[in-house]
């Protein structure tokens, strides 16, 4: 049995393929998600329709932070299970308060528990929870565990929103930044910086936005010097290998998200290793209908 547990929020993305498979040594604490102040069920892997629909038809969505007893029950959970150690992965406390609800309850659990900020969200935050998890299942100990999680994140993050109006309303976007996109009609492509989401570019049309979104990426899989491997297999590992290897998110849209896939295989080429997931109910919330995110793996 595992000696050291690994704990993480639904904002890491993972597809639904890996949790299936990982689902000993991991616990995932949902992220509140509330329509028109009425919580949606916490822990569905599948988008609830009732979210969409409020998207579609601007509706008032919110989030909030996981409680700290939400945290502490998971903790205690996973102790009386006979975990001897905690590792709790979460996005960047730049965007939410998730990390420190975590360290808020870390300290009224009986065994000792190391909750790391991130830095990042999504599954750039995502490939930080597999390395964990890897190094957990292999016998490393705490330290470890934190280097690979730690060393797995600060990937190439690009993000494509149509429309600003989310962000702004959970704050989670600069109120001028916000302002210039609404103003001038611009459809900013975002970033992290600092734990925060920044433009990298503000092209002034959504084809522009789209095509640049592309160019970004191959720019980002060239500089990663990965050698040419064998055909496409379209699934996500956490070891080093010598293919490149993107993430694309959407919401409710695979198809659009392949169309994507097959763009960034032409334009770079057919090797690359691509995996489509499905953005989470809690950034949805934040980026709304139309959204791509693309996570190109440039961290070991």
């Amino acid at each position: 049995m595992r000696e050291i547990v690994i704990v993480t929020d639904d904002a890491a993305a993972l597809p639904a393929e890996w949790l299936e498979e990982h689902r000993e040594g991991l616990a995932v604490v949902g992220m509140p998600v509330m329509v028109d102040d009425e919580a949606l069920p916490l822990g569905e892997q599948k988008l609830p329709s009732s979210l969409l629909v409020a998207l579609a038809e601007g509706r008032k969505v919110t989030t909030s932070r996981p409680s700290p007893g939400q945290f502490l029950r998971v903790y205690e959970q996973l102790a009386a299970h006979g975990y001897r150690e905690i590792v709790s992965v979460h996005l960047s406390a730049e965007l939410s308060g998730t990390v420190s609800s975590a360290r808020i309850a870390a300290q009224s659990v009986d065994v000792p528990v190391t909750v790391i900020d991130t830095r990042t969200v999504a599954m750039d935050q995502g490939f930080g929870v597999m390395a964990a998890w890897e190094a957990a299942g292999s016998g490393a100990d705490r330290d470890e565990i934190v280097a690979a999680a730690r060393g797995h994140c600060g990937n190439t993050v690009l993000l494509y929103v149509p429309s600003l109006d989310q962000l702004k309303r959970g704050g989670r976007l600069s109120p001028s930044i916000a302002r210039l996109g609404t103003a001038l009609q611009i459809k900013p492509l975002l970033g992290l910086k600092d734990g925060k989401l920044a433009p990298v570019e503000m092209p002034r049309t959504a084809a522009k936005a789209r095509s640049r979104l592309v160019s970004l990426a191959v720019d980002a899989l060239s500089r990663n010097g990965a050698d040419p491997g064998e055909e496409n297999a379209g699934s996500t590992h956490v070891e080093g290998a010598a293919r490149p290897e993107v993430v694309i998110h959407h919401l409710a849209d695979p198809d659009g998200a392949r169309e994507l896939a097959d763009e960034l295989v032409q334009a770079y080429r057919p090797d690359v290793r691509i995996t489509i997931a499905e953005i989470p109910a809690v950034l949805a919330a934040h980026v709304g209908i139309g959204v791509r995110a693309v996570i190109v793996r440039t961290a070991p």
